[in-house]
C-alpha cells in the first residue's frame, strides 16, 4: 500500500491509494508517510456519530452538454478517453433517519434504542456536500434506484451475468475523500484481479449487501456545528472556533468498453431528473438558472408539461426551529433600523457585518447585517460577505432585501438587479422584500404596491412585506408575521 499522486481531467491534484478503502486514521498515517500536508485532514475534530447508511439509490450529476448527450444517446456513456461511468450514493432523509435508529445498536450494543422524542438529531451532522441539495458538477441530477442501474448494467454490459464489485481506490483531494467501488463484467476478472473483491466485512467503509450499499461514513461533517453527546444521544451545539474538515463519500465506477452506452427508459423525466443549484465550490462552469434549465428540458422532452423539480436542502425536511435572517440593501441606515426593529433593541448602528440572536415564537433566530451594496464593489469584498453568512451558523438563511417605500418605482428594479449581481440569481428563490417606512398611511402604501406588483410577482413570487422599521413603533405581531412568512419560504408551516 502506497500513496501516489496524479492530475485528474479537470486539472486538480489527486492523492490516491489503489485497492484499499482507508479509514481516516490509516489515511492520516499514509499521508504522513507520504509527507502530505493537508490542514483539513489533520484538524482535530469534536466527537461526532459514525452512522451506517443503507443506500438503495444512485445519483449522476451533469451540465447542459451532458444532458443533451444523455438524452441523445438514450443513456450514459463515458467521457472521452475514459472507460468508467461515474455514480454517487444518494443519501436523503429516509436513509439518515434509518441510520439514526440503528446508531444506538451499532455504536452501543448494550444500550436499548432511544425514545422517539430523542430522535432526529443525525441530520444536524450531515453538513458535507455528500448530503447537500447543491451540485459541483452541473445543474441536472439523475436519480435512479440502485437495482435498476445494476440490472441495466447486468443485462447490457455483462450479458446477463451478475456484475463484479471491487475495492478500487481511496482518493484524497484538498478537502474531499472519495471511496470508489469498481463495477465490471465477470469476463474481466483477470484484468482487474489486482483489486480486492468488495466483501461483507463489518469493518469495511463500504460493502454491498441485501440489494443496497452499506456506507460507514468516516467524515460526514464538513463543518462541525455540533458535538455528539454519547450519553443523551443528541446533538449539542459546538462552541469551538469554526473549522472546516475533510468530508467523505462513495462513488461507483461502472466499467464499460468500446464506447458502450448504458441505456434507460427516459420517457418520464419527472421520475428521475431534478434541478440542482450550484454549490459554493464548483468543479465545472456553465450552471443554468432554473428558468433556463426548464427551457432545456422542455426542448429535449417536448411532450413533458411539468416544471423541473428543485432539490430541497436537507434541513427543509425537518421542523424549522432555527433560522438566519440576512439583511441586505442599498441603504445601510434602512437595513440597520430594520434589524433593530425585528430584534427589539439597538443592535446595529451602521452598515457592515454583524449579528444578533433572539428567541421568539419557539424559534432561535439569528439576524445578520451585511454591508450596503455600495461597499461591495470587488470580488474579495463579496466573497468575504458570503463567507461571513456561511460561517455564521448551520441554520438555513433567508435574505431580507430592505427597500424604502420612498421613490419605490425608482429604487426597486435597481436594488434587485444589484442584489442579483452580488448574491446571484439563485438567492432570489430564498428572498423576501421588506418595504420599510416610518410614517406612511395605508392608502399611500396600497397605491405604491399596485405600481410594482407585476415586477414583484416575476422576481420573488410576490414575497414581500410592508414593515414599519421605527424601533419605537415595533409591533410584535408584525415580527411574528414576518417569521411565519420566512418559515414558508423554508418549507415550514
Amino acid at each position: 500500500m502506497m500513496m501516489q499522486t496524479r492530475q485528474n481531467r479537470r486539472g486538480y491534484t489527486e492523492y490516491f491509494v489503489t485497492g484499499h478503502h482507508l479509514n481516516l486514521t490509516d489515511l492520516k498515517t499514509e499521508g504522513k508517510n507520504f509527507k502530505l500536508r493537508s490542514n483539513y485532514l489533520y484538524e482535530d475534530i469534536p466527537n461526532y456519530p459514525k452512522p451506517e447508511f443503507h443506500v438503495s439509490r444512485l445519483k449522476h450529476e451533469t451540465g447542459e452538454l451532458g444532458l443533451r448527450g444523455i438524452r441523445g444517446d438514450g443513456g450514459f456513456r463515458t467521457p472521452d478517453g475514459e472507460s468508467k461511468i461515474w455514480w454517487s450514493l444518494a443519501v436523503g432523509p429516509d436513509e439518515i433517519n434509518n441510520a439514526e435508529m440503528r446508531l444506538p445498536e451499532n455504536r452501543f450494543p448494550d444500550r436499548r434504542s432511544v425514545a422517539p422524542e430523542q430522535q432526529r438529531f443525525l441530520w444536524k451532522f450531515a453538513t458535507s456536500p455528500a448530503f447537500k441539495e447543491t451540485s459541483r458538477l452541473g445543474s441536472f441530477r439523475f436519480t435512479f434506484p440502485l437495482q435498476e442501474v445494476l440490472t441495466a448494467y447486468r443485462d447490457q454490459i455483462c450479458s446477463g451475468d451478475d456484475p463484479v464489485m471491487r475495492v478500487y481506490e481511496t482518493v484524497l483531494y484538498k478537502q474531499e475523500v472519495m471511496y470508489t467501488v469498481l463495477v465490471h463484467s465477470p469476463d474481466l476478472n483477470k484484468k482487474f484481479s489486482n483489486y480486492p473483491l468488495l466483501t461483507d466485512d463489518p469493518n469495511s467503509i463500504c460493502v454491498y449487501k441485501d440489494g443496497c450499499f452499506i456506507w460507514r461514513s468516516e467524515a460526514m461533517c464538513e463543518t462541525h456545528w455540533y458535538e455528539f453527546d454519547d450519553d443523551k444521544m443528541e446533538a449539542v451545539e459546538n462552541h469551538r472556533p469554526r473549522k472546516f474538515n475533510v468530508w467523505d463519500h462513495v462513488a461507483l465506477a461502472l466499467h464499460v468498453e468500446n464506447d458502450q452506452v448504458l441505456t434507460f427508459d427516459f420517457n418520464k423525466p419527472e421520475d428521475f431528473l431534478t434541478y440542482c443549484e450550484n454549490d459554493d465550490v464548483a468543479y465545472v462552469e456553465g450552471f443554468q438558472d432554473h428558468d433556463k434549465a426548464n427551457e432545456l428540458v422542455k426542448e429535449l422532452w417536448p411532450e413533458w408539461l411539468g416544471a423541473l423539480k428543485v432539490e430541497r436542502p436537507l434541513q427543509m425536511h425537518y421542523p424549522v426551529t432555527e433560522l438566519k435572517l440576512v439583511l441586505t440593501g442599498s441603504c445601510g441606515e434602512e437595513t440597520s433600523s430594520t434589524g433593530n426593529t425585528i430584534s427589539g433593541k439597538q443592535a446595529f448602528y451602521s452598515s457592515g457585518s454583524g449579528s444578533v440572536e433572539m428567541e421568539v415564537d419557539n424559534l432561535e433566530v439569528k439576524i445578520i447585517n451585511t454591508p450596503k451594496f455600495s461597499e461591495l464593489t470587488t470580488k474579495e469584498e463579496i466573497k468575504e460577505t458570503l463567507n461571513y453568512i456561511r460561517c455564521s451558523g448551520p441554520a438555513l438563511h433567508v435574505f431580507l432585501l430592505v427597500i424604502s417605500l420612498k421613490n419605490i418605482t425608482a429604487n426597486l428594479i435597481r436594488t434587485v438587479e444589484r442584489f442579483e449581481l452580488i448574491f446571484q440569481n439563485k438567492a432570489l428563490r430564498r428572498t423576501m422584500i421588506l418595504f420599510t417606512h416610518q410614517a406612511q398611511t395605508e392608502l399611500d402604501i396600497q397605491e405604491m404596491m399596485q405600481e410594482v406588483q407585476q415586477f414583484l410577482t416575476e422576481k420573488v413570487g410576490n414575497r414581500y412585506l410592508v414593515f414599519n422599521n421605527r424601533l419605537e413603533d415595533r409591533d410584535p405581531q408584525r415580527v411574528s408575521d414576518l417569521l411565519r412568512q420566512v418559515k414558508k419560504i423554508l418549507g415550514g408551516e
